[in-house]
């Protein structure tokens, strides 16, 4: 279906994964390439599959449209996500136990594994007597994760597994003068490590067919050549990565994308048709002529000035709720309506406050957002979405990557 959204049918019953049909992720800050498929078809389906709750994954328009038409189905053992859907009225919702495998549908079993630390990630296989789906989603599971996979039962014909993870870091950190090289080789061993695990996935999941997962995202500036979006490989090129790294099992890896299609055959084999085929320059060629072709994004002309004491209010009620003490302070820089406004948020005391001049003297994760982003989280998004949206810049002190600042971030505020 495109992105990380795939159709899957078992025995006539179809199972749709992660699809994003009716809302515009990050406040449309992101564009599919190639579209999604959209379809009627999509509302005729039997369950539904979501991953996680990051937008690209979570279409709650969707979800709600279908009225309780099909069964919607998430791994549990995490709260916040649950909360999320039961708060907006998601229905027929069905929560799987983590590593637990349970009947989703009649003759069709799921089994799945949540993230070891995010909180926020899990992948799935998804199953019948006949034939088996792994979807990564966004989840990089260590290798003792992958291998709980391994000994469910059955052999996985189609793994639908992550390469190429669209990160913020080190792309949008405020390097010093200098400091160009250290920005520009951070960013190739990133990138490289998560191409590396995915192959690693690869040898440890051994599917009969494997479709490199996830990056037909693309930030919506006008420009395939922007740095974030060079950083975010094709799945044309991660073939050919796995090509040279891994020629042992590369004849598996196919880049299907939107529109694309597989199955099994009378002999058990797998059937694929691609629509389109591309060569790493035409696709990034194609991609960059769509990308000049959508509009630019504006500020949204309705917004208002805020409470903020109302702000500040339903912050410290989200802060109060973190349970770890963490010495570090979170400071948000904003213009929004053409003010300048600045929040701190103390991880350790569990207290946010708007203050005239940031604190100097302790450890910090400053995000300093643009107009957008800001009014996003001012008026009622997540800060996760804000992350999302990758509209904003950071400075650390010290310049050292927290996961748990990152948990926090993206679970709390």
């Amino acid at each position: 279906m495109g992105h990380a959204s795939v159709l899957a049918v078992f025995g006539g019953k179809k199972i749709l994964f992660d699809p994003v049909i009716l809302s515009k992720p990050y406040s449309d800050s992101w564009a599919f390439f190639p579209a999604q498929v959209a379809d009627l078809s999509v509302f005729e389906v039997d369950a539904v599959v979501v991953s996680h709750i990051h937008q690209d994954h979570y279409d709650l328009e969707y979800l709600k449209a279908l009225d309780g038409k099909a069964k919607i189905v998430v791994v549990g053992g995490r709260p916040s996500f649950v909360e999320d859907l039961q708060q907006n009225g998601v229905k027929n919702l069905l929560i799987v136990k983590p590593e637990t495998v349970t009947e989703i549908l009649d003759g069709v079993n799921m089994f799945g594994v949540t993230h070891e630390s995010n909180g926020i990630d899990s992948s799935a296989i998804v199953y019948n007597e006949a034939f088996c789906v792994y979807h990564g989603n966004d989840n990089y599971l260590q290798p003792h994760s992958l291998q709980k996979f391994t000994c469910v039962g059955p052999t996985i014909d189609v793994a639908c597994i992550p390469y190429a993870y669209i990160h913020w870091y080190p792309f949008l950190l405020e390097y010093g003068d200098g400091l160009a090289d250290e920005k520009q080789a951070e960013g190739d061993r990133l990138v490289n490590m998560y191409m590396d695990d995915c192959l690693n996935a690869v040898r440890i999941l051994q599917p009969k067919l494997m479709i490199p997962f996830g990056a037909n995202l693309l930030l919506d500036d006008g420009d395939a050549y922007s740095d974030i979006n060079l950083a975010v490989k094709t799945p044309i090129e991660f073939v050919e990565y796995a090509a040279h790294k891994s020629p042992d099992f590369a004849n598996s890896v196919y880049p299907m994308l939107a529109g694309d299609y597989c199955g099994l055959t009378g002999h058990k084999d797998i059937s694929i048709t691609i629509a389109q085929h591309f060569d790493s320059d035409s696709y990034r060629a194609r991609a960059h002529s769509f990308l000049r072709g959508r509009p630019v994004k504006q500020n949204d002309t309705n917004w208002k000035p805020i409470d903020k004491l109302a702000f500040i209010a339903n912050l410290n009620d989200k802060v109060r709720r973190i349970t770890e003490r963490l010495d570090n302070i979170i400071r948000v820089e904003m213009n929004y309506l053409d003010e300048k406004l600045c929040v701190e948020i103390d991880c350790q005391q569990h207290s946010a406050r708007w203050v005239d001049e940031f604190s100097g003297d302790k450890n910090y994760h400053h995000f300093k957002l643009d107009s957008i982003a800001a009014g996003c989280w001012l008026n009622g998004g997540r800060f996760e979405e804000v992350i999302g949206m990758r509209r904003f810049t950071l400075r650390r002190e010290p310049n050292i990557y927290s996961k748990d600042i990152l948990r926090l971030i993206s679970t709390a505020i």
